[in-house]
């Protein structure tokens, strides 16, 4: 009887204890995986359709509803390129990404989450002649984000719609 007692004690103690450091230790290893790599870039002059996966939003598709935002419009007064391209610029960098490619038209940035170090693109196209700045944000491993992408472009939008009041 003490010996069938002892066995469930074990067991009990793998999932409390084993359990949890296994799942903590995969998670480390995936924030690891997502150090490496790069954002897409621009595909056809657009930026990359997300796939199916939910961890990824982009203003570029309004057919892919899962994964669609609005894109943000560009004020009819704001017509130079580079400065637009600067101030999507400091919006990133206040939001906690790093710019890691620019040009008047294209940036792409990384942000690195507070548990473990996961790293997300965003990358962000400048379209003038439409008058929107597109965004797209997507995690480099795992499945789900948790509806951090989503946030985040969110928060792009809302800071840049701030900046431009002041414009």
């Amino acid at each position: 009887m003490a010996v069938v007692k002892r066995k469930r004690f074990l067991k009990m103690e793998f999932f409390a204890f084993g359990l949890p450091l296994v799942v903590i230790l995969l998670f480390w290893f995936m924030a690891i995986a997502s150090k490496e790599g790069r954002a897409i870039g621009l595909v056809d002059g657009q930026l990359a359709r997300c796939t199916e996966k939910p961890n990824c939003i982009c203003t570029e598709y309004p057919d892919d509803a899962s994964h669609y935002a609005e894109p943000f419009v560009i004020p009819s007064n704001m017509d130079n390129p580079e400065e637009i391209s600067q101030l999507v610029k400091a919006v990133i960098k206040e939001a906690g990404g790093d710019v890691q490619i620019q040009s008047n038209s294209y940036l792409s940035a990384v942000f690195e989450s507070r548990f473990l170090g996961f790293i997300d693109d965003v990358e962000v196209r400048i379209d003038l002649s439409r008058g929107r700045i597109y965004l797209r944000s997507a995690s480099r491993v795992g499945y789900s984000d948790l509806g951090a992408n989503l946030k985040r472009v969110n928060r792009l939008t809302t800071l840049l719609a701030e900046r431009v009041a002041r414009y």
